[in-house]
């Protein structure tokens, strides 16, 4: 069994035979993209935009009272295991659950109501996930300076900006909206999907949330250690290194089909970080509510349990982010590139598969 240290705790792994996993994945991948070039031929999914949430404030209100009475050890878990892991997934099965509970929305209730620059887009996001990013596997010491900074930065933009900045400048509700949209219980995931808004910086997005996980294994293995290359470097590489593939593969399409990405985005979350929330998320509890010396039930940490996790949350976001991507190629290409189109795509997502399997279990 290998553990890999993050910001806070360890998440488990077993490994798995490799090259069948490998293959299997390669084999699934290619299977479903001729299945759909040969019976999916016209599109099929119109944008549908979930309905408005309500304003919860008295929610975010009861939320801002209670991290007042937090202990002071309970901060890294909530923030590194619940916040970051624990509200994406729960935004996975019930929508965007950071908007709803924000805390720093309150700040857009006194709002000055200025037009948010369009330029801008999602790039404030970008760069608040990549510093967080660095924190977290860089840095953790630095984590009470993040979240002065972030509250600070956030607070201003809501009262400038009103509930536009949230939407498009907090690095937290980007990404919650994001993996949100495939939640089943808010309507058909794909329309959901198809219906998030292309603006500048959504890549940019993308590739830190992926680029950020990938080096995580990256940056615990043995051979990284040897290279002796800082790990500040090696996150912004893994990062570049994700955008620039991606820009690569679907340069016909620009941000067209980054939504198709946020499967994969989840899956990952959930592979990469399962045993990490199903171990120390309940440490954070207990945390929160001043237990110390809590000893976790690692029942959920059992190696079969989690590499069966791990494969099946990377396939399924992948095999998801194929239908989405096809079913949007379609619209975008004309009717002799269906196919042709979509091959550096399908090169995209099976690198990106074989690189995340491998990086999960080659340990």
């Amino acid at each position: 069994m290998t553990v890999l240290a993050h910001g806070v705790g360890a998440r488990h792994d077993l490994p798995l035979p490799l090259d069948l996993v490998l293959q299997g994945a390669a084999v699934a991948l290619l299977a479903s993209f001729l299945a759909l070039g040969l019976l999916w031929t016209k599109p099929r999914f119109d944008a549908a935009e979930p309905r408005p949430d309500r304003d919860r404030w008295p929610v975010r209100l009861l939320v801002a009272a209670g991290l007042a009475l937090v202990p002071a050890p309970a901060w890294p878990h909530l923030v590194f295991v619940l916040l970051w892991v624990g509200v994406p997934v729960l935004s996975v099965l019930f929508g965007p659950v950071w908007r709803a509970v924000n805390p720093l929305r309150l700040a857009a209730r006194v709002t000055l109501g200025r037009a948010y620059p369009e330029r801008l887009g999602h790039w404030p996001a970008a760069l608040g996930l990549l510093a967080f990013t660095w924190v977290e596997l860089v840095s953790p010491a630095a984590l009470p300076w993040f979240l002065v900074v972030h509250a600070v930065v956030n607070a201003a933009g809501g009262v400038v900006f009103g509930g536009t900045w949230f939407e498009r400048a907090d690095g937290f509700e980007v990404f919650s909206t994001l993996v949100g949209r495939l939640s089943p219980l808010r309507g058909n995931p794909f329309r959901a999907l198809v219906a998030t808004p292309v603006r500048p910086g959504l890549v940019a997005v993308v590739a830190v949330l992926l680029g950020s996980t990938a080096f995580d294994s990256i940056g615990s293995t043995p051979a990284w250690e040897r290279l002796s290359v800082p790990d500040s470097a090696g996150l912004a590489a893994t990062v570049a290194l994700v955008a620039g593939s991606y820009l690569w593969a679907c340069r016909p399409f620009g941000g067209q089909l980054a939504h198709s990405m946020a499967p994969i985005v989840a899956g990952y979350v959930v592979a990469h970080y399962f045993s990490l929330l199903a171990v120390e998320g309940q440490r954070a509890v207990a945390l929160l509510f001043g237990v110390g010396g809590f000893t976790p039930d690692d029942t959920l940490a059992a190696p079969a349990l989690v590499a069966s996790v791990q494969l099946g949350a990377v396939l399924a976001g992948h095999l998801l982010a194929v239908v989405a991507a096809h079913d949007r190629a379609l619209r975008l290409l004309p009717p002799a590139r269906h196919l042709t189109g979509q091959a550096p795509l399908l090169a995209l997502m099976v690198a990106y598969t074989s690189g995340g399997l491998a990086l999960l279990f080659a340990g």
